[in-house]
Formats: structure tokens, C-alpha cells, sequence
């Protein structure tokens, strides 16, 4: 079985229904800021790693941090596209306002916002927002994972040469694993196809694939997903299979799928 991420005890994440609640309102916030952006020609300006910003992030962070700042004042906050706010709590959120800007400017409806609150040392909260496609995930320590109404759980499949794998960036995930194991992982698989990290981890929410995988990105890239796969019962870690925060890789199934692929990728240990 997946060993349970490092536990602060529960006192140390509640209450966390108000946290949970303001992430949700900011990242629908963001929804309504951006959407009328979306399908239109923007200009896109580039940054210094040669991604892509626009006025759509501008306005999605401004519109998140509003409503953050808002209703947790003493908070820290980190966003991709500003500089971090310091708090006064020991708490920090972190927030990617539109992750997938490429898919965004091109139309394509599988960008999201990605909303965590980093408390004792873990994520205590975590929320992925896709407004184009209307579906939002949300999870807190001991309160579930839910998509709406419905509560989330990861279940077994039918073993590596059934699964299907969802992959992040290839680009990263081949300069972290190297193109051999690269190679070996996708042939072992039933299949396998890439999308962005928010995305393609909400496909193995919702059981439409059974394994996610991301190599080394960004803390906002990752940050609220580790708890949504443990409160939906999965396995969640970096590519070396350690689970504690912070993480900047990532590998989700459920635990004996989890398991069995970290052994596709270092087969020696």
C-alpha cells in the first residue's frame, strides 16, 4: 500500500472548510475574469524561459489574488505571473492563474487555474478550475476530494499493460527520466497520451486514465494536486517516489499502479 503523506494531525489543517471555500471563490473568479478572453486573438508576450503571458493571465492573477488577499489578509500568496505577497500567518498560497497559456491562446479548452494552500509544511488545500470545459476539483486534509457533488476515489485498474497513462510536458519528462526509461514506461502501458498537467491529472480524478506523470516543473505547476490524488484514496509522489512537499515532479495512480510503474523507472531499487 501507498504510505499516507506526513500527517500534521488535523488540528493542524482546521478548519479548513472557510479555505476551501475562498479557493473555490477565487478560482471561479478567475473563470469570469478570463472567459471573455478565451477564442479571441490576444497578443502574447514572452518570458525569459520562452512562455508564453497575456492580458488573460494578467487579468486571471489579478483577479485571484483579489479575492485571496481578500478574505485571508495575513496570508502569504505566490503566483506565477507577480511577485510574492508576504504574510504575516505562515501560511502561503501558491497559484498558477492560467496554467496551459499556449492551449489558451490557441482556443483549446485544457487550461485551468491551480489554487494551493501551503500550511505546516504540506498542502492543506488544493483546487483545479478548468472554466472553458465548466468542471472544478476541489480537495481539503480530511475532507475529500470532490468534482460537484461527487466524491472522488481512484480505483485499481487492470494491472501496467492495461493503464492508461496521461503525460505532462514530453519535453521535461524525457530530460528528467532520460529517452531509454522514457521509452520503456510508454511501451509497458496499454496507452498513453499527453496534456498539461491540470488536465491530464483531472482525467485520473475522474477515471478516464489511470496514471499521470509530470517531470520537474514549477511549485505552481504542482502544488494542489498532491492533495486532491491522496484525499481521492491514490498515490501521489515525485519521479524518485518521495511524497513530501515540496515536490517539483510527479507520478499519480492508484498505489499498487503506482508502485508498479516507479519500477519501470528505476528498475534497480
Amino acid at each position: 500500500m501507498c504510505n499516507p503523506p506526513i500527517e500534521r494531525g488535523l488540528g493542524a489543517y482546521r478548519p479548513l472548510e472557510r479555505e476551501l471555500d475562498a479557493a473555490v471563490a477565487a478560482a471561479r473568479a478567475e473563470g469570469e475574469a478570463v472567459l471573455s478572453f478565451f477564442g479571441k486573438r490576444l497578443h502574447g508576450d514572452w518570458k525569459a524561459d520562452d512562455s508564453p503571458v497575456s492580458d488573460a493571465d494578467r487579468a486571471a492573477d489579478a483577479a485571484i489574488r483579489e479575492s485571496i488577499e481578500a478574505a485571508f489578509p495575513d496570508d502569504a500568496v505566490l503566483t506565477e505571473e507577480s511577485d510574492e505577497r508576504p504574510g504575516k500567518s505562515g501560511r502561503r498560497w501558491i497559484i498558477d492563474p492560467v496554467d496551459g497559456t499556449r492551449s489558451f491562446l490557441r482556443g483549446l479548452p485544457y487550461w485551468c487555474n491551480l489554487i494551493a494552500l501551503e500550511a505546516q509544511g504540506e498542502i492543506a488545500v488544493g483546487v483545479v478550475h478548468l472554466p472553458a470545459l465548466g468542471v472544478l476539483y476541489r480537495a481539503a486534509r480530511g475532507l475529500g476530494a470532490w468534482r460537484g457533488d461527487t466524491r472522488l476515489e481512484i480505483r485499481a485498474n487492470g494491472g501496467v499493460s492495461r493503464s492508461s497513462l496521461v503525460l505532462g510536458e514530453l519535453d521535461l519528462i524525457t530530460a528528467k527520466l532520460g529517452g531509454d526509461t522514457f521509452r520503456r514506461l510508454v511501451h509497458a502501458v496499454g496507452s498513453s497520451a499527453s496534456y498539461g498537467a491540470g488536465y491530464g491529472a483531472a482525467l485520473v480524478l475522474d477515471g478516464q486514465a489511470d496514471a499521470w506523470l509530470e517531470g520537474d516543473v514549477s511549485l505552481w505547476d504542482i502544488a494542489p494536486l498532491g492533495v486532491l490524488f491522496d484525499e481521492a484514496g491514490g498515490c501521489f509522489s515525485d519521479l524518485e517516489g518521495r511524497r513530501e512537499w515540496p515536490r517539483r515532479s510527479g507520478l499519480a495512480a492508484e498505489a499498487e499502479l503506482h508502485r508498479a510503474l516507479l519500477s519501470f523507472i528505476h528498475p534497480t531499487q
